[in-house]
């Protein structure tokens, strides 16, 4: 395990992503009772439930990088839009290489994860942060997308004290947990702050609407590679 689960400044946090956080406490605490969660540090999840999850992933990253691109392209100065743009190019190869990996270390073709579609929660969520980030401002956008980087950084806080006895699932938790992830998640956290100090009224609550609803996608998404959701029809 890495030494550095636990050294996220994220909860409680002052300014405005305390506030973010504060919202979506209820939501945060179903995502730890997910059975989903729970099974990853008991072992007892399914290694299918498990590769869903990988493939769906896999789609979701290149759609959530395009989206951090998008919100980059609408920051207020170019320093933030640097750190936005490298989080985006950087998050993509991290995140698909990791796939891959895990993909095999469950003794499974990493090839296969082209061939799965994504599935409704997959497509659902992927619009919605990009149509936020679309249409929306620079900070509607940026509380859009945070929750996916906080959340997995809190996730992996978490799951790190228990570990789990499953190689490939304690080897996702390191990931989440440690020190390069920590840091990428907390210099956006930083960002967050800075731009939801200058947000007021109508435009505040809208941002922090999205923060929510991202965090509800969080725990849907987890639901459904635990059902490995498929189309109805």
């Amino acid at each position: 395990m890495t030494e550095a689960a636990g050294s996220l400044p994220g909860r409680p946090r002052a300014g405005w992503t305390g506030r973010l956080w504060a919202d979506i406490e209820g939501t945060y605490e179903a995502i730890l009772d997910h059975p989903f969660i729970r099974g990853l540090t008991s072992g007892e999840l399914v290694p299918e439930a498990f590769f869903y999850y990988l493939s769906q992933d896999d789609h979701y990253v290149r759609e959530f990088a395009r989206a951090v691109a998008l919100v980059g392209g609408k920051a207020p100065d170019a320093v933030t839009a640097t750190v936005l743009t490298r989080h985006a190019a950087q998050g993509l190869t991290a995140e698909s290489t990791l796939h891959q990996v895990l993909v095999a270390d469950l003794g499974g073709d990493p090839a296969a994860l082209a061939k799965v579609q994504p599935g409704p929660t997959t497509q659902a969520y992927t619009s919605y942060v990009l149509a936020t980030a679309f249409r929306g401002d620079f900070a509607e956008g940026l509380a859009a997308v945070l929750p996916c980087l906080w959340i997995y950084a809190e996730v992996g806080r978490h799951l790190h004290q228990q570990g789990s006895p499953n190689p490939v699932y304690q080897r996702w938790i390191e990931t989440y947990a440690g020190d390069q992830y920590v840091s990428e998640v907390t210099e956006v956290l930083d960002l967050a702050d800075q731009a939801g100090s200058e947000l007021a009224g109508l435009a505040e609550a809208r941002a922090r609407a999205h923060f929510a609803m991202g965090a509800r996608y969080e725990w849907m998404f987890w639901d459904a590679a635990y059902r490995r959701e498929s189309w109805p029809v």
